[in-house]
Parts: C-alpha cells; structure tokens; sequence
C-alpha cells in the first residue's frame, strides 16, 4: 500500500521535482490526489513532471462516472509553470489532479498530458525504421479512454493562456475510432 504523507516540513527552494509512479500495475488503492499536498510543501516548485505510466489501469474510472470531481479549494499554486504527466489515463483521481493543478495555478504556462510510453522510439518521425512501436490492443483501449477523459474533463478548464499539449499515438500508424464501451 502506497499513500502520500501530509508533509509538515516545506521544501522552500525545490523547482523541479520529478515523481515516478510507473509500476506493472500499480496499486488501485493509490490516490493520486494526495499529491497536492506535496505542492502546498513546495511554493517555489516551476516544474513538476510526473510519470504514472502503468500496463493496465486498475484504479476508479472516471469515464462513465457521474459523481462530481473533487475539488480542493484555497489551494493556490502560483509558481508552477510547466506540467507534464506521461501515461496520463483514465483514473478519476489523476483527471481529479490535473483539474486542480489548471483551477489553481495562476502560473501556469504549459500542460502536457502523454497517453503513450512516453518514449521518442515509439513515434514513427522520431525512429529509425519510420513506423511507430506496436502498441497493443489493451493498452490503445486504455488511451482512447484517456484521450476521452481529457477531452470531456480537462480541455474545457484550460484558460486560453495555457498551451496544452496533449501527446496521443500516431494516426498513421495506429488509426483508430475513438469508442468507448
């Protein structure tokens, strides 16, 4: 069981911080909410890049979902400048982050959100063989979904002053509807 902590210590001067939460499968029990209480311990934090990618998403869906998201008000980020969450998926508690940060982030300049592996090699116009990686069936289900939950949750709340970057698998190589089951 993972959780993170409410930490009563702050890092005053920390600008980047890289957190690692790719697993085979990682704990459904996790909340990925909880880190915003590592952004209340960090106010001078710029960049935050965050790498949750995962072979198979186990925890709440929000697709499909019809309660509300949580919010947290009252916390204001107002040095964060850049995001960027590679393997962004489906999973309530992320969509629920990632809403929170662009709500209350003033600073925010820039959000990208990777439904891939997040890796150049697996783009066609970026290896050598000029095809992308095979990507398989599960795992595109799983991003079309992400691809949905970004589309209906987080576009909508992102202010014209935010360049949103959203890092999907290639059209050319993995052409396929976007249907959700």
């Amino acid at each position: 069981m993972i959780d993170t902590p409410v930490l009563p210590s702050k890092f005053l001067h920390l600008k980047h911080l890289s957190v690692d939460l790719q697993a085979m499968t990682f704990p459904p029990t996790y909340d990925y909410y909880s880190l915003i209480s590592l952004f209340d311990a960090s106010p001078s934090l710029e960049t935050l890049v965050m790498n949750v990618l995962q072979k198979k998403m186990l925890h709440k869906s929000v697709v499909g979902d019809t309660t509300h998201l949580r919010q947290m008000p009252g916390h204001r980020h107002d040095s964060l400048k850049t995001v960027k969450i590679i393997g962004f998926s489906f999973a309530k508690s992320l969509v629920e982050l990632t809403c929170h940060i662009i709500e209350n982030t003033t600073s925010l300049e820039g959000l990208t959100l990777d439904t891939t592996r997040g890796h150049p090699s697996y783009n066609c116009l970026t290896n050598n063989i000029g095809k992308c990686m095979l990507l398989h069936g599960d795992f595109m289900v799983e991003v079309r979904k992400g691809l949905l939950a970004i589309r209906t949750y987080v576009e909508p709340k992102v202010p014209s002053r935010v360049k949103l970057n959203v890092v999907e698998p290639c059209r050319r190589c993995h052409d396929q509807p976007l249907i959700i089951c």
